[in-house]
């Protein structure tokens, strides 16, 4: 795993909304068992797809925000 693998405790005190970044996680989690490819460089074939998830959110590879409320003023 590389050295910018981060837990998942830490990424957490570093957003605002920690729901947000589970969700997040799992999607891609998801997208990645359906045989999308890998955002970050996979040494192991064997590596679970949370890890692969994980280290792509902590590199900044995948993106993620709140839709704004369109009511709100």
């Amino acid at each position: 795993m590389s050295d910018e693998y981060k837990d998942i405790d830490v990424m957490g005190e570093e957003t605002d909304n920690q729901y947000l970044l589970a969700l997040a996680i799992a999607k891609r989690v998801r997208k990645l068992r359906s045989g999308a490819p890998p955002l970050v460089d996979v040494d192991n074939p064997r590596r679970k797809p949370f890890q692969t998830a994980m280290e792509e959110v902590a590199k900044k590879k995948i993106l993620f925000s709140m839709a704004e409320d369109k009511n709100s003023n």
